[in-house]
């Protein structure tokens, strides 16, 4: 969790009792009606937004980088809007152009390019990937079981107080994804698939590589099981087949003939496509399944998630062996859980990289498989008022519970993060500058292209500069790979095309990641250093980075006097 001062912890602890005071009222009218039938949602769903907005209200107001992810985004979204033609001058690495193209919309609408606008667009997506969770458990299940499964979802997206309160790189694409999920289960109700729906679903997973890569296994099995309902239930099969395939290769057909008219193809193919299918932080597919209960146990919150839909599964599992029921689960709707439960944690731990934010992906196919066997579980029991009273209130507590423990040792300094504190004077503020932006825009312009030697995509944000070169990070060209080489060939060649206005080496001690000097500096490396030294003049040095101008526009400093004096 992150470190708020006093008046803003006061805010999010009473955002904490509220939420809890709030689940009781909920539990209260729930079992007090006599039918289902006689519930409204609509006031709780009003209330659980009012909940929402209320907690993630001081991260859309706190315009300062909480990750990262957010920054790079940014930067590049910021680029796209000078450049367009993604892979070429923007490689977002594991993530595709319908990420960055996404971020623009809300700049040509007035709204400027800085985190707030960035989490704005995050939570308006997650309102609508929450609400499709939603009714994608409700077209599956009883509205008994949707609630209790869509519980551990909900509320740890309105109790995160840590990383998943910021942007995360994977947004769209699961929004894509929950699309997805949502239009199967539409799909799954109709007696005979809709030859519309089915374009629609191949469609949207047809977007999905453009998005991130990450996210094509859940995608593909969403598509094949498509597929199979065909084959199970519609009478025009050939027809149907057809226009499902139709659907799927629609989106990607305009995209590679865009890609050929602009010349990038080779650019996608090599350095997106081949690129993330190696992108692996090394080890064997063992080493990184046996890696997982590590990656849990640094996942911040997500581990109060995932430990809730263990219980609920585990609770689900006895009560069917115990009754004896355990085969009548396998349906269909089993399977196609099973499986999405299965392909996400391919997808998690594939790169064996431990981003709290892959752990996304497992969120709705849990869900489903505990929805599944909670339902057929649940039939075999009968329930008193008052066990179901108890009951409820565990399952309330397991889902809760964990996440006021992580909020008071925060607040007691246990479980706190190493960023800085945020207060609540930082709400509402513009976009701050630092000492080596203010310097990069002596010389720069916003429009202009800049390079960063390092990992520090906030100094492109904060002087509205374009990327000169496609990577916004050393990352690829530092980390070793096959591609390695060609990652930095391209580097090279993308410097010599941009001629960057400002070169900054922004490696120190405190740098992201790349914090040895001696190592990373780009000196170290002859042919970046030798470009450097022809074309650029070593100006300045703010706080260890050093900060370079291109030699031809450096004013001479007799020319400069004379324009000093003019001012004066």
């Amino acid at each position: 969790m992150l470190n708020f001062d006093d008046l803003l912890t006061k805010y999010t602890l009473t955002g904490f009792v509220l939420v809890l005071f709030c689940c009781i009222l909920f539990l209260k009218a729930y079992i007090g009606k006599k039918s289902p039938s006689d519930f409204s949602l609509s006031f709780w769903g009003a209330l659980f937004l009012a909940l929402l907005v209320f907690m993630r209200l001081p991260f859309l107001a706190y315009n300062h980088e909480l990750e990262v992810d957010e920054s790079q985004m940014l930067a590049q979204a910021l680029s796209m809007k000078k450049y367009w033609v993604y892979w070429k001058y923007v490689d977002g690495t594991t993530q595709g152009p319908l990420t960055m193209y996404f971020l623009i919309i809300p700049t040509l609408l007035g709204m400027p390019f800085d985190y707030v606008t960035a989490r704005l667009v995050g939570f308006i997506v997650l309102l609508i990937v929450l609400w499709l969770t939603y009714d994608t458990l409700q077209n599956f299940f009883s509205r008994k079981v949707s609630l209790i499964v869509f519980a551990p979802i909900g509320l740890f997206y309105v109790l995160s107080q840590g990383y998943f309160s910021a942007l995360c790189n994977e947004y769209f694409v699961l929004l894509l994804l929950a699309v997805g999920f949502w239009q199967f289960s539409v799909l799954y109700k109709q007696h005979k698939p809709s030859g519309r729906l089915l374009f629609l679903i191949a469609f949207v997973a047809g977007m999905v590589p453009f998005a991130k890569l990450q996210g094509v296994p859940t995608a593909l099995l969403t598509v094949a099981f498509t597929a199979l309902l065909v084959f199970l239930r519609s009478d025009r099969k050939v027809r149907d087949l057809i226009i499902l395939a139709l659907g799927g290769l629609t989106f990607p057909v305009i995209v590679f003939a865009l890609a050929f008219y602009s010349g990038i193809f080779e650019y996608f193919w090599e350095f997106y496509l081949i690129g993330n299918v190696q992108y692996s932080g090394g080890g064997t597919m063992l080493t990184k399944l046996l890696g997982f209960a590590k990656f849990l146990r640094y996942s911040g919150q997500f581990i109060v998630l995932f430990l809730s839909y263990a219980s609920l599964l585990g609770a689900a599992v006895w009560m069917l062996i115990r009754s004896g029921a355990i085969g009548k689960t396998f349906s269909l709707l089993f399977f196609f859980s099973f499986f999405h439960v299965g392909i996400a944690f391919y997808s998690v731990i594939k790169s064996g990289y431990y981003f709290q934010h892959y752990l996304q992906f497992l969120m709705i196919p849990i869900a489903l498989l505990a929805g599944v066997l909670l339902e057929a579980g649940l039939r075999q029991q009968t329930w008193s008022r008052r066990s179901i009273w108890i009951s409820s209130s565990v399952w309330l507590a397991i889902c809760i519970l964990p996440h006021f423990v992580y909020k008071i040792t925060t607040t007691v300094g246990y479980t706190a993060t190493n960023t800085g504190l945020i207060s609540i004077e930082d709400l509402g503020r513009p976009l701050q500058i630092s000492a080596v932006s203010k310097e990069i825009l002596k010389y720069a312009q916003p429009g202009d292209d800049v390079t960063i030697w390092g990992w520090k995509p906030a100094y492109h944000l904060e002087t509205r500069t374009a990327q000169g070169t496609a990577d916004v990070m050393i990352y690829r060209i530092m980390t070793p790979s096959r591609m390695q080489e060609n990652y930095f060939q391209k580097y090279l060649k993308d410097l010599r095309r941009s001629k960057p206005i400002v070169f900054v080496d922004e490696i120190t001690t405190k740098s992201l990641w790349f914090n040895e000097p001696a190592k990373y500096r780009h000196e170290n490396f002859p042919e970046i250093r030798d470009y450097v030294a022809e074309h650029y003049h070593h100006v300045s040095t703010v706080n260890g980075e050093k900060i370079y101008v291109r030699k031809d526009r450096l004013i001479p400093e007799k020319e400069l006097s004379v324009q000093k004096n003019q001012s004066l």
